[in-house]
């Protein structure tokens, strides 16, 4: 069997990884695409994996198409209407965030305006403009880009994770599949998605859910077929179920300065979206906790968690703590609250050794909403919450996954509505728990084990291949090949709704099924045809063969932007405009602007070259923004306004290098060059970046003839090839270079 995974971060394949080393044992091919990358995070993802059935590599982030801005708008407005129902009556935390994203999309800069989306829609209108949107939603097809990456190898599956996010542009991957006719289905990464994350804009074919509780909220929440649900359990915890206490209370406590004989509380910090600043809160907690009447309260030891996404203090500098008996593990600590007895204890994520000690030593673990709390509940610790009234905690009650773990709902959480309670239930939980934790395995393992003690991994798996076989033979009986999707052009408007430009003063960029438009200025003159952009058909074809979603791509040269456009928008590339020129770096802007590519087209207004400093660029025949510049090795000096000479203006050049690490750049995939008169300046001051082996190719526009043989030297040596070969008395104007990937088993 093929499967593919689509992965939105490297978090989300984390909660996997088991799954997907069963899979590769069984003798499956897993191809994982992932969505938020970059190299450092690939060598973490793939580690491990060490097998020629596994594949890592880059998957669209948003749509090539005329639908990559209109989508995302029309799914924000339906995870709007998705919080405006009943069924999150009481959770104004939520609706805020998706007013807050919404309001962002649509430029939405007055509060007002912002706050009558909350509840500005009666319950009726709700329903009938989700309708509407949801039928848009049908309409929108299948997007080319994703097709072509679902094909690549033609899965027998593909699976998404998570699924459900805000505007989800895994939506289109659900969407491409389908059309494709390939089953498609979904891992559910996490016990609040389906709560949290927004709508289901693309229902997949199945769903894989941790429990019954989700099978529910599936329906209810989003008309999801309970029938098309497979409760499997919760895989990201089956390392966590397996550990063991390797340290006695003393070995734990004693390297952090905390007394054994004292029982000891563990304080379980959340995420952001549930408290922008806890640490208010944990001191006013902390302080309660000290004016205890009950002796034993007063003294406990109290250990803070930060969650592992936020750091909690500002300007902090712990202390090292390592355990003997923990050689992978280590704790970093610090001490705010001027207590001798409380500190913060920040442990290593790579392993769960340090925070499952954590976990078994205390005597009870708090925290407001955090899934940390499983974990507690896993080595049976009791757990306790008490509703904040701080301002700067607003993602507790008023969110629904919040309720799921609470004794009154059929959990194992034990609520209080003040600090006063809070206390009390503290006093009672210091006793004997054993009594309690037969009562709390019983909800762990109906959360998160619903399908008895064995690793949910293997559960997964097994899952996975038997549903996989029952479909190839339903499917056996069917044509196989792709889906034929009509296209459906949104042209004419901005973004924000105002009419663009007249035809008259814009051009249509030449590539095939393309909206991309960009101004028709003196630079593309020479290119213009029947209001078209003509484009380099040997650069199309580049772009077309070598560029990958998730790509980075530098447009040195890169004038107008045309390329740099179609290789962010066409190939979910992230682009790297380098324009020197004052009036074509404004044109480029524009361009940007204009396409709305703000956040995949980065504009440089810088030359590389060989050497760093202010020097000259000059045009010919004193018109600024032609293509025939060329960079002068004279450094820039001042001219008077009557001097007789070319357009010359001041110019900073750098080595590509330099400018690579000084500005902290993520390292190029692909360099376009399109600078034939200094050409061999920028390779000279490329050379790390040239034999790094994350770059796969170089394509060289019209170099000076004197200065191709130079080139081709530098670049091979530099492990690059060239392809085709030209014979010496060939008549070129491309130089297309590629790395060629001999035992490599990423794909960029």
């Amino acid at each position: 069997m093929k499967f593919l995974i689509v992965a939105r971060q490297k978090k989300n394949v984390d909660s996997f990884r088991a799954t997907i080393a069963r899979l590769l044992e069984q003798g499956h091919t897993v191809r994982l695409g992932l969505q938020d990358r970059d190299a450092g995070r690939d060598a973490r993802v793939a580690e491990g994996f060490d097998s020629p059935l596994f594949s890592l590599e880059g998957a669209p982030t948003t749509r090539g198409d005329d639908w990559r801005t209109q989508a995302p708008l029309v799914r924000r407005v339906r995870d709007w209407l998705q919080y405006l129902g009943p069924e999150y009556r009481g959770a104004h935390k939520l609706r805020m965030r998706v007013v807050d994203r919404l309001r962002a999309e649509l430029g939405l800069e007055d509060q007002a305006l912002g706050d009558g989306l909350i509840t500005g829609l009666a319950a009726s209108q709700a329903e009938r403009l989700g309708d509407t949107v949801a039928r848009i939603e049908d309409a929108i097809p299948s997007d080319p880009l994703h097709e072509e990456f679902i094909a690549r190898d033609r899965p027998d599956v593909v699976l998404v994770t998570p699924g459900v996010h805000f505007g989800s542009g895994q939506a289109d991957f659900i969407k491409s599949a389908r059309a494709m006719g390939i089953p498609v289905w979904m891992l559910m990464f996490s016990w609040d998605n389906l709560s949290t994350k927004g709508a289901l804009h693309v229902a997949p074919d199945l769903m894989f859910v941790w429990n019954e509780r989700q099978r529910v909220e599936a329906q209810a929440l989003h008309r999801f077929s309970p029938e098309r649900v497979v409760v499997v359990g919760a895989p990201r915890f089956d390392e966590f179920f397996e550990l063991k206490p390797a340290l006695s209370r003393g070995r734990f406590l004693g390297p952090l300065r905390l007394d054994a004989d004292a029982p000891t509380l563990l304080y379980l910090c959340s995420s952001r979206f549930v408290a922008r600043n806890e640490l208010g809160f944990v001191r006013r907690w902390i302080a309660a906790i000290r004016s205890s009447s009950d002796p034993a309260l007063r003294r406990s030891n109290i250990i803070v968690r930060p969650h592992p996404d936020i750091p909690l203090l500002e300007d902090d500098n712990p202390e090292v703590v390592v355990w003997p008996e923990l050689p992978r593990a280590q704790g970093w600590v610090s001490r705010p609250f001027s207590d001798d007895r409380a500190i913060v204890l920040r442990t290593t994520y790579a392993t769960q050794q340090a925070f499952f000690e954590c976990l078994h030593h205390s005597a009870a673990c708090v925290g407001l909403n955090t899934s940390a709390e499983l974990e507690a509940g896993i080595v049976g610790r009791p757990v306790l919450t008490v509703l904040a009234d701080d301002e700067a905690i607003t993602g507790q009650a008023n969110t629904l996954h919040f309720h799921y773990l609470l004794k009154e709902n059929g959990g194992f959480v034990e609520s209080a509505e003040s600090l006063d309670v809070h206390l009390r239930q503290l006093e009672e939980t210091l006793g004997p728990v054993a009594t309690r934790e037969p009562s709390i395995h019983a909800f762990v393992r109906k959360f998160l084990r619903p399908r008895g003690d064995r690793r949910v991994s293997d559960v997964l798996a097994e899952e996975l291949v038997t549903q996989a076989r029952s479909e190839e033979v339903s499917a056996s009986g069917r044509p196989a090949g792709v889906g034929t999707v009509s296209s459906y052009v949104v042209s004419g408007f901005s973004r924000t709704g105002t009419l663009r430009e007249s035809s008259s003063k814009i051009l249509r960029v030449g590539y095939p099924g393309s909206s991309l438009r960009v101004r028709a200025t003196h630079e593309t003159r020479k290119r213009r045809g029947e209001g078209e952009l003509a484009l380099d058909a040997d650069t199309v074809a580049w772009l077309d063969s070598q560029v990958q979603p998730n790509d980075v791509v530098y447009d040195i040269g890169a004038g107008i932007g045309e390329y740099s456009l179609i290789a962010a928008t066409h190939r979910n590339a992230l682009a790297f405009a380098f324009e020197p020129g004052f009036a074509t770096f404004k044109r480029l802007c524009e361009n940007i602007l204009f396409n709305d590519c703000r956040q995949t087209v980065v504009p440089l207004p810088l030359a590389a070259g060989d050497r760093a400093g202010l020097l000259e660029l000059e045009y010919p025949e004193n018109a600024a923004g032609e293509d025939r510049h060329r960079l002068k090795p004279a450094q820039w000096r001042r001219r008077p306004y009557d001097a007789e000479s070319n357009y010359v203006q001041p110019v900073c050049v750098d080595r590509l290098d330099e400018i690579i690490t000084r500005h902290g750049l993520p390292r190029p995939m692909h360099i376009r060059l399109n600078v034939p008169r200094w050409a061999d300046s920028v390779v000279r001051g490329a050379g790390q970046t040239l034999a790094d082996p994350a770059l796969k190719s170089v394509l060289i526009i019209a170099p000076r003839r004197e200065i191709r043989a130079a080139l081709e030297q530098v670049l091979t040596a530099s492990g690059l090839s060239l392809i085709p070969p030209p014979r010496r008395t060939e008549q070129f104007q491309r130089l297309l270079f590629v790395r060629e990937p001999a035992g490599m088993r990423t794909r960029a």
